[in-house]
C-alpha cells in the first residue's frame, strides 16, 4: 500500500534553538511517503496559526507540531501516520514527555504544580504533535479560531473529530521543552480555565466534566475539590507546597472559568 503523504506544520512564532532541534529531528525521520515542512512564524493566535498551516498543506495527512516539541526518535512520523491505513481514523496523538532536566530546575512549588506532567503523559488531543486527515479537518471547519485564541480549541476539535471517526494513540512521543515557572503556571491555569468555561458555555451538558468545572469555580467549594486532586502517592514530599498554592490556583481558575463562560470566548495568553 502506498504511503500517505504528510505535511508537518511547525508553529514557531519565536524561532529559537528549539526550532533547530525540530528541523534536525525531522530530517532524520524514516518515512517513505511524501512529506513537506511548513513553518508558521506569524504572531497570531494558536488556532489561527494552525489553520493557516493546514490550509497550505499539500498532503492528505497534516500534522501540527508546536515549536517547543521535539520528535523523540526517527520513527515518530512513521508511527504517527501508520494508523491512517484504517480509513475510519481521523486523528492520531503523540505522547508528551517532560525533559528530566527541566524537572530538576524547578523549585518545590513549581514541582508541586507540575507533578502530573512529570515523565510521559498521553493527552486526549493537544496539538503538540498530532496528525489529522486534511479532508476531515476541512469538513469540520478547521480549528475554531474565532472563539479560542490559545486554549480550548484542542478539546473543541476533539469533540468534532470523534463524532466522525476514530482518534488513535500510537507509539509516538514528543519532548516538550517548555519550562513552566510558577508565574507561568498561574497564568496557564487561568488561560486553560477560560478555555474550559468557553467550552461549557458552547456544549453545556455535552461537555465532559462540565459539572466539575462549575463546582471548581465556586468559592471554597472548588478549593475543597482541589485538595484531593494531587497525586500524593507519586510525590508526597511536595504536597505541603501544593496546599500552600491552592488558594492562588483556585482564584485563577474561578476568574478564568467564569470569564470564559460569560464572554463565550478564550482570549488569554501566557508569556
Amino acid at each position: 500500500m502506498k504511503k500517505l503523504g504528510a505535511s508537518i506544520v511547525v508553529i514557531s512564532p519565536n524561532p529559537d534553538e528549539n526550532l533547530k532541534m525540530i528541523m534536525a529531528s525531522l530530517k532524520k525521520q524514516v518515512y517513505s511517503g511524501k512529506k513537506e515542512i511548513i513553518i508558521i512564524s506569524q504572531k497570531k493566535g494558536l488556532a489561527e496559526n494552525m489553520n493557516d498551516g493546514i490550509k497550505k498543506a499539500k498532503n492528505e495527512i497534516v500534522i501540527t507540531l508546536h515549536g517547543d516539541c521535539i520528535p523523540s526518535d526517527k520513527y515518530w512520523l512513521n508511527n504517527l501516520v501508520e494508523p491512517f491505513k484504517d480509513k475510519d481514523v481521523v486523528a492520531t496523538v503523540s505522547k508528551v514527555q517532560m525533559p528530566e532536566d527541566f524537572w530538576e530546575r524547578m523549585n518545590s512549588f513549581e514541582k508541586a504544580l507540575s507533578v502530573k506532567e512529570r515523565g510521559t503523559i498521553t493527552p486526549l488531543l493537544d496539538e503538540k504533535g498530532c496528525a489529522y486527515r486534511a479532508t476531515v479537518m476541512k469538513r469540520v471547519g478547521y480549528f475554531e479560531e474565532n472563539l479560542f485564541k490559545t486554549a480550548g480549541e484542542d478539546f473543541d476539535i476533539y469533540i468534532k473529530l470523534s463524532k466522525i471517526g476514530k482518534v488513535e494513540y500510537p507509539d509516538a512521543t514528543v519532548i516538550h521543552r517548555d519550562f513552566i515557572s510558577l508565574n507561568r503556571r498561574i497564568k496557564k491555569t487561568y488561560r486553560n480555565a477560560e478555555g474550559f468555561g468557553t467550552l461549557v458555555r458552547i456544549y453545556g451538558r455535552k461537555m465532559p466534566g462540565w459539572y466539575l468545572g462549575f463546582l471548581k469555580a465556586i468559592p471554597l467549594v472548588g478549593l475543597g475539590l482541589l485538595v484531593p486532586s494531587y497525586p500524593i502517592l507519586r510525590e508526597m514530599r511536595y504536597y505541603p507546597h501544593y496546599l500552600a498554592m491552592l488558594p492562588v490556583m483556585h482564584v485563577a481558575f474561578m476568574y478564568g472559568f467564569w470569564k470564559g463562560f460569560f464572554t463565550k470566548k478564550q482570549r488569554a495568553i501566557i508569556v
